[in-house]
């Protein structure tokens, strides 16, 4: 392995108004330079922490140019001068790059080396690194279970949608003469069974959805004397549907007025959980099953009304998953969660929507609070 303690131990890092002069001067010129992308091999958390312990703040030219924010090309930009060679490091979100002279290193595996040696040089700047690491905010990224469930409730609707135009109209019988071939019933079948099992898992998602956004938004509004004790916090986040959001206004912040559980937008989160509970315990509930009415005299049948024979597979399939039921209560969730939302102050409301808006989120252990470390936008680039 090649020794860099000489280059590392003389690198200087110029102020950015020098490097301006260095990069047009016949320095930067005179090297081969090549450009390595390094990711995994190298941990960029510890390798910023030792250039900003010894040299302070990225001084590279990219630098000008970033704001305030997560949301950027390069995070940041280093750039060094050695006897007359300059070195550049710079930091994008899925990898390191360097621009290094040939001169001074000659393969990626030199550059790795190069990297290591350089993170390993931090026991020279212990005291400055302790410094660095007091201002260093740690989060955990995790992912949103709220965004989670309704990018799935998107994908079902938008198959569902698609399902429902491609299925051949099947509103005819064998009394006017007009039948399905068999190659339209084989097509029309397959297409109902497969809208009846999105319809059902869209069905089964509704109360998680609603149950998502509450303890969502219990997480993050929660009163800090809620937070601070945890056996309160869980009995809260525990307790049946009906007493947590008409406690909403009490163990939560921002509200300006409390939930009407009597309203008819609660009446119909009301009627969705005793679904769910026939759903969850497999409850065998008639009413809810029921596709239609027939009269017997011994084994006679007295047909009350005729249907055709597709319009009694698709009752069949469709008694308890039909689609546009699926989507009714999904549009009243919404509506529900909209109920919520503006009983909340308007600062309040900004910030949890667009908390709940966002695919990932950061977790403080420290301070103990939810952000929003990036935006729901990933963007990779190439360099040179």
């Amino acid at each position: 392995m090649k020794n860099f303690t000489e280059i590392i131990k003389e690198i200087k890092a110029p102020s950015i108004e020098d490097n301006i002069e260095l990069i047009k001067s016949s320095k930067a010129k005179k090297d081969n330079v090549e450009n390595y992308k390094i990711s995994k091999e190298i941990n960029a958390y510890n390798l910023y922490l030792y250039l900003f312990a010894r040299f302070g703040k990225p001084n590279g030219l990219l630098s000008l140019f970033r704001e305030e924010d997560s949301d950027q090309m390069f995070h940041w930009h280093y750039i060094f001068e050695y006897n007359d060679s300059i070195i550049q490091i710079m930091c994008t979100t899925y990898r390191i790059e360097v621009f290094m002279p040939t001169n001074l290193v000659s393969s990626q595996d030199e550059c790795i080396s190069f990297l290591k040696q350089l993170i390993e040089d931090i026991q020279n700047y212990k005291a400055e690194a302790t410094k660095t690491r007091k201002i260093i905010e740690n989060w955990e990224m995790i992912v949103n279970p709220f965004a989670k469930v309704q990018k799935q409730i998107n994908i079902f609707i938008d198959e569902i949608e698609n399902l429902v135009s491609e299925i051949p109209d099947f509103k005819h019988s064998h009394v006017d003469g007009t039948e399905l071939s068999l190659e339209e019933f084989s097509k029309w079948a397959q297409l109902t069974e497969e809208l009846s099992a999105k319809s059902y898992a869209l069905k089964c998602l509704v109360p998680v959805y609603i149950e998502t956004f509450l303890n969502f938004t219990i997480q993050i509004l929660a009163k800090q004397e809620i937070k601070d004790d945890r056996d309160k916090f869980e009995e809260y986040i525990r307790e049946q549907i009906h007493i947590k959001i008409q406690k909403l206004h009490e163990k939560c912040i921002g509200f300006i007025y409390p939930i009407d559980w009597e309203g008819d937008i609660c009446k119909s989160i009301h009627t969705i959980f005793n679904k769910r509970n026939d759903l969850l315990h497999g409850n065998f509930n008639i009413k809810s099953l029921k596709y239609g009415e027939i009269g017997f005299i011994k084994n006679m049948p007295l047909f009350k009304k005729f249907s055709s024979f597709q319009e009694d597979i698709l009752n069949l399939s469709l008694a308890t998953e039909n689609s546009n039921v699926a989507i009714k209560e999904i549009e009243d969730a919404q509506l529900f969660m909209m109920y919520v939302l503006i009983s909340l102050d308007t600062s309040t409301r900004k910030e949890l929507k667009r908390m709940l808006e966002s695919y990932t989120l950061g977790w403080n252990k420290s301070t103990k609070r939810f952000g929003i470390l990036f935006n729901n936008n990933s963007v990779d680039f190439k360099v040179g």
